[in-house]
């Protein structure tokens, strides 16, 4: 099992990345490989909007770190998205980064639906959140960014460390490492 771990959070140790790490490492104990992508520390460009990804190809044009993303995406079972929250959304590393995402996904106007996913059916995603503000804050950025992912035909799970006092990146999140760790052995197990 292939398993894509694409890291928004500018801090290498912070707990959104602590967090999708407790997933990674007990799906690599159960088999599966990862190939981990740390945004923060990559060379690329947010979305051009050439829209040369729907015109003549079926793939972002932007030659860049990102390319390996994309098509990691493409070839992986499972994609493990993480970010904190930052100014009621999700980190800027992570927003650029997901902007070129669109290039996954066909656009036929005058079909219905209009857009489809380029992703192969039956991927995972899990879309790990961790902030500072209280758990009934922010829920329009998973509401958001759901759509997405079911645009992109992923089975979504989520995870959101809440409630964070600090914010700090060794904050206590055993709770949501717990949650990580619970759902490496479910998703693994039954592939």
């Amino acid at each position: 099992m292939k398993i894509i771990n694409i890291l928004g959070s500018p801090r290498k140790k912070g707990t959104s990345i602590r967090i999708a790490k407790s997933f990674t490492d007990a799906a690599k104990e159960l088999g599966a490989s990862v190939d981990n992508f740390y945004l923060n520390g990559m060379n690329y460009s947010g979305c051009q909007g050439c829209n040369q990804c729907h015109i003549k190809f079926d793939h972002c044009v932007l030659k860049d770190d990102l390319t390996a993303v994309l098509n990691g995406m493409r070839t992986s079972e499972i994609a493990v998205f993480s970010s904190p929250v930052y100014m009621g959304d999700v980190s800027g590393q992570f927003k650029k980064f997901f902007d070129r995402t669109w290039s996954q996904v066909n656009t036929e106007y005058e079909k219905e639906p209009a857009f489809t996913s380029r992703l192969p059916k039956g991927k995972i995603a899990i879309f790990i959140l961790c902030q500072a503000d209280v758990e009934e804050n922010h829920t329009d950025i998973v509401e958001r960014y759901t759509r997405f992912f079911e645009l992109f035909g992923y089975d979504l799970k989520v995870i959101r460390a809440t409630g964070l006092s600090s914010g700090a990146p060794d904050e206590d999140v055993s709770s949501a490492q717990k949650k990580a760790l619970e759902l490496a052995h479910e998703l693994i197990k039954d592939r």
